[in-house]
């Protein structure tokens, strides 16, 4: 069968793209990717995967001129998607959501192929929302925070699993934290944990992601009794999640389903420019699961240091370990794949 995936821009749509569009390969089918000239799906998108590209960008937020030259993109994107789809001969479309997904979605309606959604966050983007009454299923990452329909489907976040897959706790000396902003990293994070981890006056072993070009002076704010490890970026998360007890990261849907599949606890700093207040809503799936605690920018720095300080005392990272989440994320892939080919 002939797969034809959308996603562009962000890491959010594109690694759990990526690692459907694995699944797809390994299974013996072909795969054919849209995305943009400018994404960093430009630079991770395998070369067992044809890329085609669109001129599509980005519409909600942004001023009057961009919002028109974003529109004449779409049209022509849809145009020449519908032009891919029919000389690839794609038997079916899977949109990761993002600008990207509209005009590819509208041309698998034009084009009469079956279409599918996965939405990572828990709420439907403005591309998903828009083409959630042509698909055949939506494919939810996390349990979605409006009605849900009968062609929803959750199966997880399609996430990679390194060969180090065991989520077991190991025994040592000192509580390991493994606190991240993202690979965007966040100025907020990258000031304000290492102060709040300060306060609470016990020796910890920190791995501190900080962004790319954000890392100066991050080391010092941390006091003498923090053995911490500062990286601009981490080539593999999952390897740091697994070392760590817990995390302190963004709301992000990737960062969140890894860290519960390994069985670790959060505490989520949403960002609250997040559109849709997306990543708020992503925590308060992790806090219902019983697995993490959320601090919002607009609370105070003690209320930050107090709740590290009853994770901490009260060695809550150890219950969080031993909760069984409902849904392993690294089974989503094989779970959109098997459900696709049933059409």
């Amino acid at each position: 069968m002939k797969f034809l995936i959308s996603a562009a821009g962000t890491g959010g749509h594109v690694f759990p793209a990526l690692e459907f569009g694995k699944e797809c390969v390994k299974n013996n089918h072909e795969v054919i990717w849209i995305g943009t000239k400018t994404g960093i799906e430009k630079r991770v998108v395998p070369s067992n995967i044809k890329l085609l590209t669109i001129p599509m960008r980005g519409f909600r937020g942004k001023n009057l001129i961009f919002k028109i030259t974003s529109l004449i993109g779409l049209i022509t994107s849809i145009f020449i998607s519908i032009f891919y789809l029919q000389k690839n001969k794609i038997d079916y479309v899977v949109c990761f959501g993002g600008y990207v997904s509209l005009p590819v979605g509208l041309s698998a309606w034009v084009c009469r192929k079956p279409l599918f959604l996965h939405e990572q966050n828990a709420i439907l983007g403005t591309s998903n929302k828009v083409l959630k009454q042509f698909s055949k299923i939506i494919f939810l990452g996390f349990p979605i925070n409006e009605p849900v329909t009968k062609n929803m489907m959750l199966v997880g976040n399609p996430i990679k699993q390194s060969k180090e897959s065991s989520s077991a706790t190991q025994k040592h000396q000192l509580p390991r934290v493994y606190v991240t902003g993202g690979s965007q990293g966040s100025e907020f994070i990258n000031k304000n944990v290492p102060i709040a981890l300060n306060s609470l006056n016990t020796p910890l072993e920190v791995r501190h992601q900080s962004g790319n070009g954000k890392s100066e002076g991050v080391k010092e704010l941390y006091s003498s009794n923090i053995s911490v490890e500062v990286g601009e970026f981490y080539d593999s998360p999952h390897d740091q999640i697994l070392w760590s007890d817990f995390i302190i990261s963004r709301g992000g849907a990737l960062s969140l389903s890894e860290a519960i599949t390994l069985n670790r606890g959060s505490v989520i700093i949403p960002l609250p420019s997040a559109i849709d207040n997306h990543q708020l809503l992503n925590a308060i799936n992790i806090v219902n699961l019983d697995m993490g605690l959320i601090h919002e920018e607009s609370e105070s720095h003690e209320s930050l240091s107090k709740k590290l300080q009853k994770i901490i005392e009260n060695k809550l990272y150890e219950e969080w370990s031993n909760k069984e989440s409902n849904l392993d994320h690294f089974q989503a892939a094989r779970r959109m794949l098997s459900s696709i080919l049933k059409f």
